[in-house]
């Protein structure tokens, strides 16, 4: 028997956080697909692509299919891809990183989705959703291609145009955004899914993101170490807690009961520590935006990861990192 293709949980994990963005209660639709909230937010869990598809046509149901594929490339999460995703940022030049990413792409779902073309004025990243709903298929290509661009915006130049953008399927609705977004009108029920770039775009060398990548890896350290036998600081067993896959939503409640200790126990050992919950869950906020910041993520969606109302809850909280940073050293890093 021919085993079910599959794709990582964290990148189905984007549709429920765009679900619950819009103020739809995604767990019914979770069940309805076959799925849970605890598969897909534990990152190495892999699910079917019927499943997902399942979900993302009913996301559609809900909010409508037109923008839905933007909406879903700029609802990212930089965890997502993983190692794969941070190959791309080591690149000399954005071919060389997308080439490099590109060979590991059976991380976030089984099948050659992409693959990367010479073209004569450049090259051309083409993509195969392999599901089998061709409502699915046409939202997950939209999605797809918006997000080459956005990576291509973040680590070259945040004004490059693509030189055309063609679909397989045809229009989904109002073309409007994503012609908007791409720069281009796209032309749809074409041969391919493809977004062809320009040499003079795609062979420049790409910005070093040293924060970028030092956070991004500083994460991945300390989710390693959290699986570690307990150490005797608790601090350090919190701040792992702190930031999941879906952003900061964790309570000192929540934190308390994975360390299997009561709230007040909790805030007593972090204040024998010098420490408090509200310090540590304050610096993990700062170093989160910094990553998502640096990585392009617009502001509303940073605000929403970080558990804020609102933009200018974001704003606010900047300026307050800022004030401290000034008056005091560097606090500990998550």
């Amino acid at each position: 028997m021919t085993r079910a293709q599959t794709i990582s949980a964290a990148m189905v994990l984007r549709l429920v956080k765009l679900l619950e963005a819009h103020g739809v209660a995604a767990n019914p639709l979770l069940a309805a697909a076959g799925l849970s909230r605890q598969v897909l937010e534990t990152p190495a869990n892999r699910v079917t692509y019927a499943a997902s598809d399942r979900l993302l046509d009913a996301a559609a149901e809900a909010l409508g299919a037109s923008a839905l594929g933007l909406e879903l490339a700029l609802t990212r999460s930089d965890e997502s891809y993983g190692a794969a995703g941070l190959l791309l940022v080591t690149g000399a030049t954005f071919r060389q990183g997308l080439s490099r990413s590109l060979a590991y792409q059976r991380l976030w779902g089984d099948g050659e989705r992409f693959s990367l073309v010479p073209e004569a004025h450049g090259c051309s990243v083409r993509f195969r959703h392999p599901g089998q709903s061709p409502l699915a298929r046409a939202i997950t290509a939209e999605c797809a291609l918006v997000e080459v661009l956005e990576a291509l915006r973040a680590l070259v130049d945040p004004d490059a145009l693509p030189l055309g953008v063609d679909f397989a399927h045809a229009p989904l609705g109002d073309v409007t955004a994503l012609a908007d977004h791409f720069g281009v009108v796209p032309r749809f029920e074409q041969a391919d899914n493809r977004v062809l770039l320009a040499s003079e775009v795609v062979d420049r060398p790409m910005h070093a993101f040293r924060d970028f990548l030092g956070a991004a890896f500083e994460r991945q350290a300390a989710r390693a170490l959290s699986l570690l036998p307990a150490g005797d600081s608790v601090s350090e067993r919190v701040r792992p807690l702190l930031v999941g896959e879906s952003g900061m939503h964790r309570s000192v409640g929540d934190v308390a009961k994975a360390l299997r200790l009561s709230p007040r126990t909790l805030q007593r050992r972090l204040l024998q520590e010098g420490t408090s919950f509200r310090q540590l869950f304050d610096e993990a906020q700062r170093l989160l935006a910094l990553e998502l910041e640096h990585a392009g993520v617009p502001a509303k969606e940073i605000a929403y990861r970080l558990g804020f109302e609102d933009p200018s809850a974001l704003s606010r909280a900047r300026r307050r990192w800022r004030r401290l940073r000034a008056v005091k050293p560097r606090g500990p890093r998550v």
